[in-house]
């Protein structure tokens, strides 16, 4: 049996909320500064948002602020690569008509300017569109959109992305949309599993995850979780006294606040199970399943979320960022200490 290899990637949201009123900022200076954590710290290959294509909405009719993007490429470190993005849901299921045209002119954006784009995310519709009904005329906008992907770039994945507070949320609804995915038997339309949204379909997370990883493609998110911390989400686990985020001084506060670094020893994400069964019954392109580091409030400098987060990774389950560097190298880079 074919083992396949995880690479650790980075996320941008992970270094641009930190101290920020604003949530996910991505002007040029936060992407530079976002690619420079993860590169110091081994990683090389990252994840950015639809929002670069113009970080401001100074033109939303375009898509795109050429001047601001060719700013951000211009700033990117030579040895990143920008492997995939994040579709937002912003009309899908209300206007998927409409929302196919704004997407299929961002995916063009996005393979025009970023060569090492194979992968974009998809969000799920808002949660009055949870029905199956719904998500079926989802999943096929869907599949449209997959279709121009393809016709864009020959092995371009889109891969809905499990949400909370969507309709992609619950173990039902993301069987739903997961089930309808497999009817359409698309190698451009694929599943990118969040490992900690998945803790929204509760009990049954492992199973709906080991039933259906054979959709997953080359990416999934690696997010870790402790309900202590969330007012939204933690029910009776949910611990007032310890969620700093109700901190009235604390800025760049979430909705997410109990989605933490995967080092955190506090975790409930199965992450040795999770990633035994993404090992074997993924089915990427070329072996490589892509995890992308995901933390939506870093409780510290991004730095060193990231640099933990990636000890950790390397340390305890074997996956490294793209360069495979030694303990001792990613220290030094990370804290820019010669050798």
């Amino acid at each position: 049996m074919q083992v396949n290899e995880i690479r650790l990637t980075g996320q941008a949201i992970t270094s641009t909320n930190y101290t920020t009123k604003k949530m996910f900022k991505f002007t040029p200076p936060y992407v530079k500064a976002m690619a420079e954590r993860f590169l110091a710290c081994g990683v090389n290959e990252v994840e950015i948002p639809q929002g670069v294509l113009d970080p401001e909405k100074k033109f939303p009719e375009q898509g795109v602020d050429l001047e601001t993007l060719k700013e951000t490429l211009a700033a990117l470190p030579v040895e990143t690569k920008v492997i995939g993005s994040y579709l937002g849901g912003q009309g899908v299921g209300k206007d998927n008509a409409g929302y196919l045209k704004k997407q299929q002119q961002a995916l063009s954006l996005l393979v025009e300017y970023f060569p090492d784009m194979s992968y974009v995310a998809l969000h799920p519709a808002g949660r009055d569109f949870g029905d199956r009904d719904n998500i079926c005329r989802i999943v096929e906008t869907f599949a449209k959109l997959a279709e121009h992907a393809g016709g864009l770039r020959g092995d371009f994945q889109l891969c809905f992305h499990n949400h909370y507070d969507s309709s992609g949320e619950t173990a039902e609804q993301v069987s739903t949309y997961l089930a309808e995915i497999e009817k359409v038997n698309s190698p451009h339309l694929r599943w990118g599993p969040d490992t900690g949204h998945c803790h929204g379909m509760g009990d049954r997370y492992m199973e709906v995850l080991e039933k259906y990883a054979h959709l997953i493609g080359d990416f999934f998110h690696i997010k870790a979780r402790v309900p202590a911390f969330d007012s939204l989400h933690g029910g009776d686990q949910y611990e007032p006294d310890r969620d700093i985020w109700r901190n009235p001084a604390e800025v760049g506060r979430g909705l997410y606040s109990g989605f933490v670094n995967a080092a955190d020893p506090e975790i409930q994400t199965p992450f040795k199970e999770i990633f035994k069964i993404i090992a074997e019954k993924a089915r990427p392109v070329s072996g490589i399943v892509r995890g992308a580091m995901e933390i939506d409030v870093p409780r510290q400098h991004p730095q060193l979320e990231i640099l933990c987060e990636v000890l950790y990774m390397k340390n305890v389950h074997g996956i490294e960022g793209g360069l495979k560097l030694s303990n001792d190298e990613i220290i030094r880079r990370a804290f820019g200490v010669s050798s």
